[in-house]
């Protein structure tokens, strides 16, 4: 009788191997870095979301292989193998070179002296630094720099006065599309794409309403971009010279690293 039970409790494809298996729990696995879709006054909104409170999390630039050139996205992608991504800093249309200082991995790589920076600290906190104008500086405390700008917020308040920065192409204030990053209380680093032309008032106002504390303006116009786990989501209409990439494993960072920089005989300092 009790074999009997057995067979007829037991589903049909299982019945021969005389056992029954559970179906596994299905859950949802935790991520240091995500992405989300929002719609902020409006506006539809990409947002990179990076949990610096992770030490394994990194924040990183890679540039072209040679400062003063620019190459298709795929490339620089290529090379870093990035978790996610997003367009970097300005650059000369001329020059090709950055506006501002890059450093990566503690070692500068290019000295720009213009904007205010992005400036991660060894141990994943994030300021936003605005260097003297065309004066070189020590960033010894710094793992990431990435000089951009114009400041959109600092301590939650709209902080916006790209003169004083040395923003003066009128471009810089147009409607575009743009990128921004910023900083939450929390300490979540925000990287966001706005892909409807906007002026920098309202982007600081959309970074206002994802939660961010500082934030500033990155490269726009025809230049933004945004990739996200193999998948290029805004391609950009140019070829770029850097990228604000994030990983969510320090080791995929740490192979990565080699790549990020220019070659050193290129390297601006």
């Amino acid at each position: 009788m009790t074999l009997l039970l057995t067979l007829i409790l037991l589903p049909m494809g299982h019945r021969e191997q005389g056992i029954a298996q559970a179906k596994p729990i299905s859950r949802r696995v935790e991520r240091s870095v995500e992405v989300a879709y929002r719609k902020v006054m409006g506006i539809p909104v990409r947002v990179i979301m990076a949990d610096l409170n992770n030490p394994e999390v990194r924040v990183g630039v890679v540039t072209a292989r040679r400062l003063g050139t620019t190459e298709p996205i795929g490339d620089l992608l290529a090379r870093a193998r990035p978790t996610a991504a997003i367009t970097g800093t300005y650059f000369g249309t001329r020059s090709k070179l950055p506006i501002g200082d890059i450093v990566i991995e503690g070692e500068r790589v290019h000295f720009g002296g213009q904007g205010t920076a992005l400036c991660i600290t060894y141990d994943n906190r994030v300021r936003f630094v605005r260097p003297p104008r065309h004066r070189q500086v020590s960033w010894s405390e710094y793992r990431l720099v990435l000089g951009a700008g114009p400041r959109l917020l600092q301590k939650g308040k709209i902080a916006l006065y790209p003169p004083g920065e040395g923003f003066r192409d009128p471009r810089v204030y147009a409607a575009v599309p743009r990128t921004a990053v910023g900083i939450t209380r929390h300490n979540k680093l925000l990287m966001v794409v706005v892909t409807h032309p906007v002026r920098l008032r309202t982007l600081a106002k959309v970074m206002q309403q994802l939660g961010a504390t500082d934030a500033i303006a990155l490269d726009g116009g025809s230049s933004v971009s945004f990739y996200y786990r193999h998948t290029l989501m805004v391609a950009p209409g140019r070829r770029l010279t850097n990228l604000l990439v994030v990983y969510e494993k320090s080791r995929d960072y740490e192979v990565a690293l080699p790549h990020l920089k220019p070659l050193r005989q290129y390297a601006r300092r």
